[in-house]
C-alpha cells in the first residue's frame, strides 16, 4: 500500500503534508501542554505560599489565644471556677478550628500534587498516540480496537486530504 503512494508524487506531497500536518499538530498540544504545566507550577507556588502563610497565622493565632486564655484564667480564678470553663470550652472550640484549618490546607495540597500528575498524563497521551499511529503505519499493531481507531483517522486523512485538493482545484480554476 505504501509502495503504490510513493510512485505517485501528487499521493508523495499528500504524504509529506499530512506528516507536517500531523508535526505541527503535535507541536500545537506540545506548546499548550507546556503552558499549562508552567500555569499549575505557578498556582502550585501561589499555593504553597497560601498554605505556608495559613500555617504561621494558625499557629500564631493558637499562640495569643492560650496566651489570653491563661490571662483570662487567672481572672476568672478569682470571679469563678464558671468563667474557666467558659474560656476553656472556647479554646476547645478554637482548637478544633484550627485543626480543621490545617487539614483544609492539607487536603489543598494533596489536590495540587493529583493536579501535577494528571497534567503529567495529559502530556504522554499524545506520545502515546503518536507510538500507536506509527506502529499501525508499519502494520504492526495487533489490537483489534486500536486498529479500528487508526482506521477512522486514516480515513478522515483520506477525506482531508480530498478536501485539500477540491481546495486547490477550486483555486486552480478561479486563476484560469
Amino acid at each position: 500500500m505504501t509502495e503504490d503512494k510513493t510512485k505517485n508524487p501528487e499521493q508523495a506531497d499528500v504524504k509529506s503534508d499530512e506528516k507536517n500536518f500531523k508535526e505541527k499538530t503535535n507541536e500545537a498540544i506540545d506548546k499548550a501542554s507546556e503552558v499549562a504545566g508552567k500555569a499549575t507550577e505557578k498556582a502550585g507556588e501561589l499555593f504553597d505560599t497560601f498554605a505556608e502563610s495559613a500555617k504561621k497565622a494558625g499557629a500564631k493565632t493558637g499562640e495569643v489565644l492560650e496566651d489570653v486564655a491563661e490571662s483570662t484564667k487567672k481572672a476568672a480564678g478569682k470571679a469563678g471556677e464558671a468563667a474557666s470553663d467558659v474560656m476553656d470550652n472556647i479554646l476547645v472550640g478554637v482548637r478544633k478550628a484550627s485543626e480543621k484549618a490545617a487539614d483544609s490546607v492539607k487536603i489543598m495540597e494533596v489536590k495540587h500534587e493529583i493536579s501535577k500528575l494528571e497534567n503529567a498524563n495529559k502530556k504522554i497521551l499524545p506520545q502515546i498516540s503518536t507510538a500507536v499511529m506509527a506502529l499501525y503505519e508499519q502494520g504492526k499493531l495487533n489490537v483489534p480496537e486500536l486498529n479500528a481507531l487508526c482506521d477512522q483517522i486514516a480515513s478522515n486523512s483520506e477525506l482531508i486530504q480530498a478536501k485539500l485538493d477540491k481546495i486547490e482545484e477550486i483555486k486552480t480554476s478561479e486563476s484560469k
